[in-house]
Formats: structure tokens, sequence, C-alpha cells
């Protein structure tokens, strides 16, 4: 029997898991897309980590300055809170 989705929230972005492949809810796209899909690279995700500051502490891209993803100098692949919801998923990140 097939298992049903699992629903997820990323960084306060809505997904579901469905045991391939993880089905994004961010404002990349009006429709439910592939993460790491064209436009949807993980910014969104570091984006509401950031804004609620969930695990930005001792992130590299974190400074003074805020945080070096959301300011489009770094790749949302370098955002630790990103990387470990990949690594739970297995999904590979494009840089």
């Amino acid at each position: 029997m097939k298992e049903p989705p699992v629903s997820l929230v990323m960084g306060g972005v809505s997904a579901y898991w469905d045991g391939r492949q993880v089905t994004c809810r961010c404002p990349s796209y009006d429709f439910p897309h592939r993460f790491t899909g064209g436009r949807c690279n993980g910014y969104h995700m570091a984006k509401n980590c950031f804004e609620n500051r969930l695990t930005c502490q001792g992130c590299n891209c974190l400074h003074s300055d805020g945080c070096d993803v959301i300011n489009e100098t770094e790749s949302p692949a370098e955002c630790l809170y990103v990387l470990d919801f990949c690594a739970d998923y297995q999904i590979k990140l494009p840089h």
C-alpha cells in the first residue's frame, strides 16, 4: 500500500514529501512545484529562516550587514538551514 505524502514546513514555506521528491509551495511559482526546480532554489526558505532567526547563529552567511543569501551575494546552497533540510531529504542543490 502506498503511503500518503508527508506535509512539511520548510522555514515557513509549505511543502510535502511523497517519498521521492519535495513538492514546494513557495512564492517562486504560483503553483506547487519541485523543490530546487527552476526559480525554486531555497531562497524563500533561507529568507524565512533569517527573518525568524531559526538557525542563523553560527552561520558563515550571517554578518552585521544581514544575511549574504538574502542580500543575494551567496547562493541559498550556502545557508545552513537549507543545507540541513536538503541533507534530511537527500536533495542535491545546484550551486
